[in-house]
């Protein structure tokens, strides 16, 4: 079963569709979003070993969090928030509404607010917190209202359909990318970027297929127990 939903996803990397099925049902769903977890995970730990072999990069910001917060917050951060913001800015809009739309560059404009503008962290509610929000909330109620519009919508519609392929490899690829963040930006990071953020190229390919298969809450599941993962090994390791 498990390599049957490798298949699958390897033929869904090589063409991407929009081929949500209608017709599974939520256990099936669930059943069929497991097995894409537990084969995201055994892909996360064969990408990522190969690349600690090869160049072991110190992640800062899970640092700077697990020092910022104490264990309660940062489980809600870390498990909840930010898989949350980041299937909005990345996967939510894989399928087009304006609805959707107008969420993922709301989130984006936050994203991009805080680091290029304000040069703080996604976390940090005390640094213009207020203004970045701002500013995200301006963006998604402007692209809902242009969206909105019928000649509009029906226009991006139809680019949704045709380009789907290309959407599907530029948000995965914005997702990984925008990752580099996390690690001190050297020049021999920047040069090294498509390999230190391969792992995270892995699970944007895995949220997206499941996004696209199962759902939104489905990829959104996949991604928090990922993240629960990741919380209770740095609990564990102090």
């Amino acid at each position: 079963m498990y390599y049957n939903e490798f298949q699958q996803l390897l033929h869904f990397i090589r063409r991407p569709i929009d081929n949500t099925n209608q017709h599974l049902t939520i256990r099936q769903k669930i059943k069929g979003t497991w097995m894409m977890f537990v084969v995201k995970f055994v892909l996360a730990i064969l990408v990522g070993v190969s690349i600690g072999i090869f160049y072991d990069a110190e992640n800062i910001t899970k640092s700077s969090m697990a020092a910022r917060f104490p264990i309660p917050v940062l489980l809600l951060i870390s498990v909840l928030i930010l898989p949350l913001l980041e299937e909005i800015a990345f996967r939510l809009s894989l399928k087009f509404k304006p609805t959707f739309l107008a969420l993922t560059l709301g989130v984006l404009t936050y994203y991009m607010v805080s680091k290029d503008v304000y040069h703080t962290k996604l976390s940090d509610v005390y640094d213009h917190f207020l203004q970045r929000s701002f500013f995200a909330l301006m963006i998604a109620g402007i692209t809902y209202v242009i969206c909105s519009i019928t000649n509009v919508r029906k226009r991006l519609e139809l680019f949704w359909v045709t380009n789907f392929k290309w959407l599907f490899y530029g948000f995965c690829l914005v997702f990984a990318w925008i990752h580099i963040f996390n690690y001190e930006l050297s020049m021999e990071h920047l040069l090294l970027m498509p390999i230190i953020t391969l792992d995270k190229l892995v699970s944007a390919l895995c949220y997206g297929y499941t996004r696209v298969t199962y759902g939104f809450v489905y990829s959104l599941g996949i991604h928090m127990l990922n993240n629960s993962i990741g919380f209770m090994v740095m609990v564990v390791a102090g």
